[in-house]
């Protein structure tokens, strides 16, 4: 008998391997410039890949591409520049909880650029409502 694999939550950073050693995951939402805004990086069956964001699309335009762990914070895999139109190899290491170090390699992997995301805070964390404040506003 096969066990149903648990469901992953958007925004989880730990997920607990059958050795019970915690492994960090960079999913969630992450700021940067060189992003040019917010990138969603979620798991895409055994990979992550990561997602910009734009006020019209909560899904966006695929920027990561099949990222696949390499050691216990560093995966490798392509990245989309939407400024070039490319794809190039890319690296992403989890510095901490809060900053995610990504880089687009080129010219055979010969020279590489990259700068440090950081972890965009949860909306719905900020937004918490009594329901004494909803029973005040009834008429």
């Amino acid at each position: 008998m096969v066990a149903p694999r648990p469901e992953s939550k958007q925004g989880t950073t730990i997920a607990q391997r059958s050795d019970d050693e915690a492994t960090y995951l960079p999913l969630g939402e992450w700021g940067s410039t060189g992003a040019r805004g917010t990138v969603r990086i979620e798991r895409c069956g055994p990979a992550l890949c990561g997602y910009a964001l734009t006020e019209t699309s909560s899904r966006g335009e695929s920027v990561l591409v099949n990222m696949k762990p390499k050691s216990h914070d560093v995966w490798t895999g392509s990245i989309y520049s939407r400024s070039s139109g490319n794809t190039y190899y890319a690296r992403m290491t989890l510095k901490s909880s809060g900053r995610l170090h990504v880089e687009a390699c080129a010219l055979g992997r010969f020279w590489c650029s990259g700068n440090d995301w950081t972890r965009v805070e949860e909306q719905q964390e900020k937004m918490i409502t009594s329901s004494r404040q909803w029973s005040g506003a009834r008429s």
